[in-house]
């Protein structure tokens, strides 16, 4: 098995195979903060997706309500086809002006999968526990949040067999 240093680790642009640039703001100073996506008692940034139009204008905006929370693709994606753009074609050797630096922190792709493992499993425990009717359809949503990831991973996994 090849051990590998930090800094030999893939961008997450790489490792997942994307077209298009991820942002890290270990900090929170210049996007996590200004978005109000900082979570200061955590340290760490909340899982936030903005979409905006060619024009500037943000066409939506969705702020997690914690760390284990994450936007469901559907709404994103009727954001993105309301603009009525034609889809960009994928830029050959497309290279970002500032490469990302691995971190102990992030999370690499095949972590994912357990993680979301963990919260489908851990839902359906603490459902059992909730007597409220509300904290039980927030634990149902974030059991379907996982569920859907997982299902978008295995997607994923069958267009890129190990070794492509």
């Amino acid at each position: 098995m090849e051990t590998r240093r930090c800094s030999q680790l893939p961008s997450p642009r790489e490792a997942w195979h994307l077209p298009f640039r991820w942002v890290s703001d270990p900090d929170g100073e210049r996007l996590a903060k200004p978005l109000g996506a900082w979570d200061d008692d955590s340290s760490i940034f909340r899982p936030v997706v903005v979409v905006v139009a060619p024009d500037g204008r943000q066409v939506f905006h969705e702020l997690s309500h914690d760390f284990t929370d994450r936007t469901d693709d559907e709404p994103v994606l009727a954001a993105l086809e309301a603009l009525g753009l034609a889809p960009l074609p994928a830029a050959p050797g497309w290279a970002p002006d500032v490469e990302p630096q691995a971190s102990k922190r992030a999370f690499q792709p095949s972590s994912f999968i357990p993680y979301l493992r963990a919260i489908r499993f851990n839902t359906m425990a603490l459902n059992e526990r909730m007597v409220d009717q509300r904290d039980r359809e927030q634990l149902v949503t974030e059991k379907e949040m996982a569920e859907s990831f997982l299902a978008a991973f295995d997607d994923w996994r069958a267009e890129h067999p190990p070794g492509r």
